[in-house]
């Protein structure tokens, strides 16, 4: 048996990082990432790469983070991040990691939006993950962020489905908060469109899409609905977002530690995710 607690990684960036005036965070964040995970006593976490860093070499972050069970480094940053985008972004610099590091587990492909796709077609990304696993003595899960209004492009030139083929964990986030109301389905969808996938539930602190606090309304469901999925095995695991919004007084955050001290230590079966009936192509949410 495991806990809750082993199922979630926390989403890490440096300390500022979302502070933009389209986010209209309150205040300016100084928690540092490896002290976000002491203090919620999480022991795995994803590492964003933004326009503030950092920059290469990603060791002295992964030096303070080695402490963790698992460090998922991500490879294609932010959309901001240009870096390498003609390239395999920071491939190389993520195989460092993952040869000087043990806990380094995973990789993450962040943002990975129209603009993303038509500059790394399915093929790269299997190349990406290909090199990077090669050099890893050890499982790497490659992880690929999938956010809710790509549900609703199927038909479009550049489906998300065309890039899942490769890849072992789907991260899926909300990003306009209205649709938190039909969340469970959309997981679904996501399971039958891709059974064959660990699906990671990424969970927000904010309300970035419109810059202002999650209603308590929307930071329940998430948690409703995570507790639900890790319980019954639906979900992998969830991710929280994120290290560079604690300190500043948000409720949402508050709402999380107190749901996190209330269920953390339950024990759950440790077992692959549910089985779910493929759906058809074009199938619509």
């Amino acid at each position: 048996m495991i806990t809750i607690r082993d199922r979630i990684w926390l989403y890490c960036a440096v300390p500022d990082a979302y502070n933009t005036a389209r986010y209209a965070l309150p205040g300016v964040n100084t928690v540092k990432p490896w002290d976000a995970c002491r203090s919620l006593d999480l022991k795995k976490a994803v590492m964003d790469v933004t326009l503030r860093g950092p920059e290469y070499p990603f060791d002295p972050i992964s030096e303070k983070l080695s402490f963790l069970d698992e460090l998922v480094w991500t490879v294609i940053p932010s959309g901001g991040v240009h870096r390498n985008e003609n390239g395999l972004f920071d491939t190389e610099e993520v195989i460092r990691q993952i040869r000087r590091f043990p806990n380094v587990g995973g990789v993450f492909c962040d943002d990975f939006q129209l603009r993303r796709r038509k500059l790394c077609p399915p093929e790269k990304l299997t190349e990406m993950g290909r090199l990077m696993k090669a050099a890893a003595d050890r499982p790497l899960d490659q992880w690929l962020v999938v956010y809710n209004y790509d549900l609703f492009a199927d038909n479009t030139d550049y489906p998300i489905w065309n890039w899942t083929n490769d890849v072992d964990v789907l991260s899926f986030w909300t990003w306009q908060s209205f649709q938190l109301k039909v969340l469970p389905e959309h997981i679904d969808y996501v399971h039958r469109r891709c059974p064959d996938k660990k699906l990671n539930l990424g969970v927000y602190l904010w309300d970035f899409s419109l810059g202002r606090p999650l209603t308590d309304e929307w930071m329940q469901i998430q948690l409703d609905t995570a507790l639900d999925g890790l319980r019954r095995g639906t979900l992998s695991g969830i991710t929280v977002c994120a290290s560079c919004l604690m300190g500043l007084g948000i409720k949402a955050e508050d709402d999380f530690r107190r749901w996190l001290d209330r269920y953390g230590d339950e024990e759950i079966e440790d077992k692959a995710p549910v089985p779910v009936e493929a759906a058809v192509n074009n199938e619509r949410v």
